[in-house]
C-alpha cells in the first residue's frame, strides 16, 4: 500500500524523476558542510565526550546517502515544531547536533579500535508529552567521528506521558483543525487511550470522529507508515509498528467504530497485523520500559516486541 501523494514515493516509479530527487537530496546533504569533525585521541578518553560535544554542529553521517536516507526514515521521530516545513534533511541533522550538544551522555565504549559515544535528550511534543532522543556517533582510525544513528531512543522509555485524557484529546481535535502533522494527532489519540487521570473526554469523542471522517487520506496513509515499520521490524521498526498500531486500535475502539470501515481498508490492518505476528518474534526485544505505561492488554503486539 502506498501513499499516492507522497512525490518521493511517485519518484519511485519514474527513474529520472527519482535521479533528480537523490541528486538534490546529495546536494543539501553537501550544502549542510558537516564533514570537518575531528577529535584528537591522544588527549585521552576523558576528553572524548566533550570533544565530540565541541564539534556536534559539524558532525554528519558516513556518507551523503545515509544522511539523506537517515533524514527521510527517522524525521519523524522528532517533535513537530523541530521538523521544519521544507525538506528533512536540515532540521535532522540541527536536532541532531542538539542531542550531542545538550545531551546526556549514556554510553562511551571501545570495541576493537572503534569508540562508540550514545548521548540522549528529552524534548517536548506536546502539553504533558516528551520524546526522548538518541544519536549514537561513532569514531574510527585517527580521529574522524561521524553519526551512526539518530531518532527514537532504543534504551528505555520513548514517550512519556504525564496529562490528562482531556486534555490530549483537545490537542487532537487542535490538530486535525489545523494543519500540524498527522502522526502527532495520532499520537494524542493514543494518548487518550492509556488510562491516566483528569477531564472526561466523552464531549469530545464526536467531534473528534468527524474531523477524522474527513482526512481518509492521512489515515490510509497513516495505516502505510504503520506497514512500513512492521516490515522494517528487525532494522528498529519494531517501535513505530506498536506505536501507530495501537494509536489505530485505540481510534478505532473509541472514536470511530464501525466508520472506521468507510475510511480505512481494513485489509491493509490485517496486513499490518500479519506482519507484525510473523516478525516480531524474530528479532531482538525492544526494552519493557518502551511500552507506553497503561497500554491495554488485547493490544498482543507490545508483548511480542518485548517478549512479556
Amino acid at each position: 500500500m502506498a501513499n499516492e501523494a507522497d512525490p518521493r514515493l511517485v519518484a519511485v516509479a519514474d527513474p529520472g524523476r527519482m535521479q533528480a530527487r537523490l541528486d538534490a537530496d546529495l546536494h543539501e546533504v553537501a550544502a549542510l558542510g558537516r564533514s570537518g569533525a575531528s577529535v584528537d585521541l591522544t588527549l585521552g578518553d576523558a576528553s572524548i565526550p566533550e570533544q565530540v560535544r565541541q564539534a556536534a554542529g559539524l558532525l554528519g553521517f558516513e556518507s551523503p546517502v545515509d544522511a539523506a536516507t537517515q533524514s527521510l526514515k527517522h524525521i519523524d521521530d522528532l517533535p513537530a515544531d523541530e521538523r521544519g516545513s521544507g525538506s528533512p534533511i536540515g532540521p535532522y541533522h540541527r536536532a541532531a547536533g542538539r542531542t550531542v550538544a545538550e545531551g546526556e551522555l549514556k554510553a562511551h565504549t571501545t570495541n576493537a579500535g572503534v569508540r562508540r559515544l550514545v548521548f540522549q535528550r528529552v524534548a517536548p511534543v506536546a502539553a504533558g508529552i516528551s520524546v526522548t532522543l538518541e544519536a549514537a556517533v561513532r569514531i574510527e582510525g585517527a580521529g574522524r567521528p561521524y553519526l551512526e544513528a539518530f531518532g527514537w531512543t532504543t534504551r528505555g522509555a520513548v514517550y512519556t506521558f504525564g496529562g490528562t485524557r482531556g486534555g490530549y484529546l483537545t490537542e487532537a481535535l487542535d490538530g486535525l483543525r489545523g494543519d500540524g502533522p498527522f502522526d502527532q494527532v495520532m499520537l494524542m489519540v493514543l494518548a487518550t487511550g492509556l488510562g491516566l487521570p483528569g477531564d472526561d473526554d466523552q464531549a469530545g469523542r464526536m467531534p473528534l470522529a468527524e474531523l477524522m471522517a474527513g482526512r481518509g487520506g492521512s489515515l490510509g496513509a497513516y495505516v502505510s507508515k504503520a506497514e512500513s515499520y512492521a516490515l522494517a521490524a528487525g532494522a528498529g521498526g519494531a517501535f513505530g509498528a506498536c506505536l501507530y498500531r495501537s494509536a489505530l486500535e485505540t481510534l478505532f475502539e473509541n472514536y470511530l467504530g464501525g466508520v472506521a470501515f468507510s475510511l480505512v481498508d481494513m485489509d491493509d490492518v490485517n496486513d499490518v497485523d500479519e506482519e507484525l505476528r510473523d516478525r516480531l518474534p524474530c528479532y531482538d526485544p525492544l526494552p519493557s520500559e518502551a511500552v507506553p505505561p497503561g497500554i491495554p492488554p488485547h493490544h498482543w503486539w507490545w508483548e511480542s516486541a518485548v517478549r512479556l
